[in-house]
Protein backbone atom coordinates (compact mmCIF):
# COMPACT_ATOMS: atom_id res chain seq x y z
CA UNK A 1 0.00 0.00 0.00
CA UNK A 2 3.02 2.28 -0.32
CA UNK A 3 1.33 4.28 -3.07
CA UNK A 4 1.30 7.87 -4.32
CA UNK A 5 -2.43 8.00 -3.57
CA UNK A 6 -1.47 8.35 0.10
CA UNK A 7 0.96 11.19 -0.48
CA UNK A 8 1.11 13.95 2.13
CA UNK A 9 3.29 16.26 0.11
CA UNK A 10 0.42 18.77 0.22
CA UNK A 11 -1.54 19.04 3.50
CA UNK A 12 -4.83 20.91 3.99
CA UNK A 13 -6.40 22.03 7.29
CA UNK A 14 -9.21 19.72 8.35
CA UNK A 15 -11.84 22.41 7.71
CA UNK A 16 -10.70 22.55 4.05
CA UNK A 17 -10.93 18.78 3.52
CA UNK A 18 -14.16 18.45 1.48
CA UNK A 19 -15.42 15.25 3.14
CA UNK A 20 -15.25 16.85 6.60
CA UNK A 21 -18.31 19.09 6.96
CA UNK A 22 -17.90 21.69 9.71
CA UNK A 23 -21.24 21.86 11.56
CA UNK A 24 -20.42 23.42 14.95
CA UNK A 25 -17.75 25.99 15.77
CA UNK A 26 -17.42 27.95 19.00
CA UNK A 27 -14.74 28.85 21.53
CA UNK A 28 -14.70 25.31 23.01
CA UNK A 29 -15.20 22.79 20.20
CA UNK A 30 -15.50 22.25 16.49
CA UNK A 31 -17.68 19.36 15.31
CA UNK A 32 -17.53 17.78 11.87
CA UNK A 33 -19.89 15.35 10.16
CA UNK A 34 -17.66 13.17 7.97
CA UNK A 35 -18.73 11.05 5.01
CA UNK A 36 -16.29 9.28 2.68
CA UNK A 37 -17.93 7.64 -0.34
CA UNK A 38 -17.23 3.98 -1.18
CA UNK A 39 -13.67 3.51 -2.44
CA UNK A 40 -13.01 7.23 -2.13
CA UNK A 41 -10.23 8.83 -0.09
CA UNK A 42 -9.66 12.15 1.63
CA UNK A 43 -7.05 14.74 0.90
CA UNK A 44 -4.09 14.64 3.23
CA UNK A 45 -5.30 16.72 6.18
CA UNK A 46 -4.12 17.89 9.59
CA UNK A 47 -5.84 17.44 12.97
CA UNK A 48 -4.41 20.36 15.01
CA UNK A 49 -6.27 19.58 18.26
CA UNK A 50 -7.12 16.57 20.40
CA UNK A 51 -10.28 15.08 18.93
CA UNK A 52 -13.00 12.54 19.55
CA UNK A 53 -13.91 10.12 16.76
CA UNK A 54 -17.34 8.44 16.81
CA UNK A 55 -18.03 5.94 14.00
CA UNK A 56 -21.53 5.62 12.51
CA UNK A 57 -22.00 2.18 10.96
CA UNK A 58 -19.35 -0.41 10.18
CA UNK A 59 -16.36 0.56 8.07
CA UNK A 60 -13.12 -0.83 6.66
CA UNK A 61 -10.57 1.88 5.93
CA UNK A 62 -6.91 2.66 5.39
CA UNK A 63 -5.42 5.38 7.57
CA UNK A 64 -2.14 6.51 5.99
CA UNK A 65 -0.32 8.82 8.40
CA UNK A 66 2.54 10.94 7.12
CA UNK A 67 5.92 9.20 7.47
CA UNK A 68 4.25 5.95 8.58
CA UNK A 69 3.15 2.73 6.90
CA UNK A 70 -0.56 2.82 5.94
CA UNK A 71 -2.75 0.85 8.34
CA UNK A 72 -5.93 -1.11 7.61
CA UNK A 73 -8.54 -0.48 10.30
CA UNK A 74 -11.86 -2.23 10.84
CA UNK A 75 -14.43 -0.13 12.69
CA UNK A 76 -17.78 -1.20 14.04
CA UNK A 77 -20.84 0.93 14.60
CA UNK A 78 -20.49 3.12 17.69
CA UNK A 79 -16.73 2.72 18.15
CA UNK A 80 -15.08 5.73 19.78
CA UNK A 81 -11.52 6.98 20.11
CA UNK A 82 -10.04 10.03 21.83
CA UNK A 83 -6.99 10.92 19.73
CA UNK A 84 -4.12 13.31 20.26
CA UNK A 85 -3.43 16.46 18.29
CA UNK A 86 -1.02 16.38 15.39
CA UNK A 87 -2.34 13.61 13.16
CA UNK A 88 -1.61 14.21 9.46
CA UNK A 89 -3.11 11.51 7.26
CA UNK A 90 -5.11 10.30 4.28
CA UNK A 91 -8.16 8.10 4.92
CA UNK A 92 -9.40 5.71 2.23
CA UNK A 93 -12.72 3.90 2.42
CA UNK A 94 -12.27 0.28 1.33
CA UNK A 95 -15.94 -0.60 1.67
CA UNK A 96 -18.98 -0.58 -0.61
CA UNK A 97 -20.91 1.78 1.68
CA UNK A 98 -20.08 5.30 2.84
CA UNK A 99 -17.78 5.57 5.86
CA UNK A 100 -19.49 8.01 8.24
CA UNK A 101 -18.30 9.45 11.52
CA UNK A 102 -18.46 12.45 13.82
CA UNK A 103 -15.26 14.29 14.79
CA UNK A 104 -15.39 16.62 17.81
CA UNK A 105 -12.26 18.74 18.20
CA UNK A 106 -11.37 19.95 21.70
CA UNK A 107 -10.14 23.55 21.32
CA UNK A 108 -7.76 25.26 23.80
CA UNK A 109 -10.61 26.73 25.89
CA UNK A 110 -12.19 23.28 26.29
CA UNK A 111 -10.37 22.99 29.63
CA UNK A 112 -12.70 25.67 31.04
CA UNK A 113 -15.74 23.41 30.61
CA UNK A 114 -17.14 21.38 33.49
CA UNK A 115 -19.34 18.44 32.70
CA UNK A 116 -23.06 18.79 33.36
CA UNK A 117 -25.41 16.12 34.76
CA UNK A 118 -25.91 12.89 32.84
CA UNK A 119 -29.02 12.66 30.62
CA UNK A 120 -32.16 11.73 32.58
CA UNK A 121 -35.16 9.87 31.15
CA UNK A 122 -38.54 11.42 31.99
CA UNK A 123 -41.90 9.66 31.42
CA UNK A 124 -44.66 11.73 29.86
CA UNK A 125 -47.92 12.34 31.79
CA UNK A 126 -50.61 9.74 31.23
CA UNK A 127 -48.26 6.87 30.48
CA UNK A 128 -48.11 4.06 33.02
CA UNK A 129 -44.82 2.39 33.80
CA UNK A 130 -46.50 -0.99 33.30
CA UNK A 131 -47.59 -0.12 29.75
CA UNK A 132 -44.16 1.19 28.83
CA UNK A 133 -42.43 -1.80 30.35
CA UNK A 134 -44.69 -4.24 28.52
CA UNK A 135 -44.38 -2.59 25.11
CA UNK A 136 -40.89 -1.13 25.12
CA UNK A 137 -38.63 -2.61 27.80
CA UNK A 138 -35.62 -0.54 26.75
CA UNK A 139 -37.61 2.70 27.30
CA UNK A 140 -37.22 2.46 31.07
CA UNK A 141 -33.69 1.13 31.22
CA UNK A 142 -31.03 3.28 32.84
CA UNK A 143 -29.08 5.38 30.35
CA UNK A 144 -25.59 3.94 30.70
CA UNK A 145 -22.44 5.53 29.27
CA UNK A 146 -21.37 4.15 25.91
CA UNK A 147 -17.86 5.62 26.27
CA UNK A 148 -16.15 7.42 29.16
CA UNK A 149 -13.00 9.47 29.57
CA UNK A 150 -11.86 12.37 31.71
CA UNK A 151 -12.94 14.86 29.03
CA UNK A 152 -16.13 13.37 27.57
CA UNK A 153 -18.83 10.81 28.20
CA UNK A 154 -20.89 9.48 25.28
CA UNK A 155 -24.45 8.26 25.80
CA UNK A 156 -26.16 6.24 23.06
CA UNK A 157 -29.83 5.38 23.46
CA UNK A 158 -33.27 5.36 21.84
CA UNK A 159 -36.11 7.74 22.65
CA UNK A 160 -39.71 6.56 22.35
CA UNK A 161 -42.94 8.56 22.18
CA UNK A 162 -43.72 7.72 25.81
CA UNK A 163 -40.80 9.65 27.28
CA UNK A 164 -38.42 12.57 26.94
CA UNK A 165 -34.76 12.79 27.93
CA UNK A 166 -33.44 15.77 29.83
CA UNK A 167 -30.02 16.87 28.58
CA UNK A 168 -27.70 19.53 30.04
CA UNK A 169 -24.92 21.43 28.34
CA UNK A 170 -22.16 21.49 27.43
CA UNK A 171 -23.03 18.77 24.92
CA UNK A 172 -23.22 17.88 21.24
CA UNK A 173 -26.26 15.87 20.11
CA UNK A 174 -26.45 13.69 16.99
CA UNK A 175 -29.09 11.52 15.34
CA UNK A 176 -27.04 8.93 13.42
CA UNK A 177 -30.05 7.24 11.79
CA UNK A 178 -31.45 10.58 10.63
CA UNK A 179 -34.77 9.98 12.37
CA UNK A 180 -36.85 12.90 13.62
CA UNK A 181 -35.48 14.30 16.86
CA UNK A 182 -36.02 17.64 18.55
CA UNK A 183 -34.39 19.44 21.44
CA UNK A 184 -36.35 22.07 23.37
CA UNK A 185 -34.62 24.43 25.76
CA UNK A 186 -36.32 26.92 28.04
CA UNK A 187 -37.03 30.17 26.21
CA UNK A 188 -35.60 29.00 22.88
CA UNK A 189 -36.92 27.64 19.62
CA UNK A 190 -36.80 23.85 19.19
CA UNK A 191 -33.78 22.45 17.35
CA UNK A 192 -34.70 19.81 14.77
CA UNK A 193 -32.06 17.10 14.31
CA UNK A 194 -32.94 14.90 11.33
CA UNK A 195 -29.64 13.86 9.75
CA UNK A 196 -25.96 13.51 10.58
CA UNK A 197 -25.23 17.03 9.28
CA UNK A 198 -27.65 18.50 11.85
CA UNK A 199 -25.45 18.18 14.92
CA UNK A 200 -26.78 20.34 17.76
CA UNK A 201 -24.75 22.31 20.32
CA UNK A 202 -26.14 22.72 23.85
CA UNK A 203 -24.19 25.49 25.63
CA UNK A 204 -22.87 25.19 29.20
CA UNK A 205 -25.51 25.38 31.97
CA UNK A 206 -28.38 25.19 29.46
CA UNK A 207 -31.03 22.53 30.18
CA UNK A 208 -33.59 21.11 27.75
CA UNK A 209 -35.39 17.95 26.68
CA UNK A 210 -35.01 15.63 23.70
CA UNK A 211 -38.16 14.12 22.23
CA UNK A 212 -39.03 11.79 19.37
CA UNK A 213 -41.45 9.07 18.32
CA UNK A 214 -38.55 6.64 17.89
CA UNK A 215 -35.03 7.92 17.32
CA UNK A 216 -31.53 6.76 18.09
CA UNK A 217 -29.58 9.49 19.85
CA UNK A 218 -25.91 10.07 20.61
CA UNK A 219 -25.11 12.66 23.29
CA UNK A 220 -21.49 13.81 23.66
CA UNK A 221 -21.48 15.13 27.26
CA UNK A 222 -18.44 17.41 27.26
CA UNK A 223 -16.21 18.96 29.90
CA UNK A 224 -13.77 17.93 32.59
CA UNK A 225 -15.40 15.50 34.99
CA UNK A 226 -15.82 16.65 38.58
Amino acid sequence: MDDKRYSCEHVVPIEQEPRHHLVIENEFVRAFAVEIAPHDRTLCHHHPHDYLLYVVGDGDIVSAARDEEPKKLNYRDGECELLQAGMVHVVENLGDAAFRNVVVELLPRFGELRRGPDPQRKFLPGESTDAVEAGMPDAISRIRPHFESEKVTIFRFKIHATCEVEVSGPAVVASPEGSGLNWKGSGGNPIIINNLNKLAWIPPRVLGVLGSHAAEVVVFQLGISG
